[in-house]
């Protein structure tokens, strides 16, 4: 049997685990069953990210997004912010961005890292009453400062969404994401005066799920324009 069989098998065989628990496990179980989890349960239960076709090795995620429980999760973060999901994705996702970040303290000086959340625009905020991104940042930035390791500092407002677009769920194919996002953010005057000089530091966008790139490469862009070096911006995302 070869590899592109088995790989077939086994996708066959999660779409098969994840029609199941659809149907066994109504929508309050799902929560219920994640939040009892905890973070080893979720990195168990979850399968990782995979066919990450991204044109950059600069962007990572940790979970597939096509799963039943990792879609049921992010659900309950982006649209209740449900503390405690928040919470146990968090810790998996810091210890993710330090596995991440070990080569690059070596090889690129990746120091001095200020988290930035995917900014929600003005009426989604004031629709949802949050922004998800923000506040899984600041729970990386309290675990940071839980293990004393002092690696992060956080800049809520530095990058900016000046205009309302269609979410991008909605939106059909990657190269029409792109062009409904051009232009989209902006980096904040204020956030430039409080950090200085901007290549003493370097970045990580959060954002909670990614589908084709398009808002993180877009924050890339936003960022490069404002002087940022390209080597020091990264983005992570707790699902793909």
């Amino acid at each position: 049997m070869n590899n592109r069989t088995i790989a077939r098998l086994k996708e066959l065989t999660n779409w098969v685990m994840d029609g199941l628990a659809d149907i066994l496990l109504p929508k309050e179980r799902k929560v219920r069953f994640l939040e009892t989890l905890g973070p080893d349960g979720l990195f168990t239960k979850i399968p990782r990210s995979e066919n990450f076709d991204f044109d950059t090795d600069k962007i990572k995620a940790i979970f597939n997004y096509k799963t039943v429980l990792c879609r049921q999760a992010i659900w309950e973060i982006k649209y209740r912010a449900n503390a405690k999901l928040i919470s146990d994705f968090s810790r998996l996702l810091y210890e993710f961005i330090l596995e991440e970040l070990g080569d690059l303290e070596t090889f690129n000086n990746f120091t001095n890292i200020i988290l930035i959340p995917i900014p929600s625009s003005k009426e989604r905020q004031r629709e949802k009453g949050f922004n998800q991104c923000v506040l899984i940042t600041r729970e990386l930035l309290k675990i940071d400062r839980e293990r004393n390791s002092h690696i992060f500092t956080l800049s809520e407002n530095f990058l900016v969404k000046e205009k309302d677009t269609a979410h991008q769920a909605r939106v059909s194919n990657r190269r029409l994401r792109l062009k409904n996002l051009i232009n989209t953010f902006s980096v904040n005057n204020t956030g430039l005066t409080d950090f200085g000089k901007l290549s003493e530091y370097s970045f990580i966008i959060i954002d909670d799920v990614i589908t084709t790139g398009a808002t993180m490469t877009e924050a890339f862009r936003t960022l490069k324009s404002a002087g940022v070096s390209l080597s020091k911006i990264r983005g992570f995302a707790l699902a793909h």
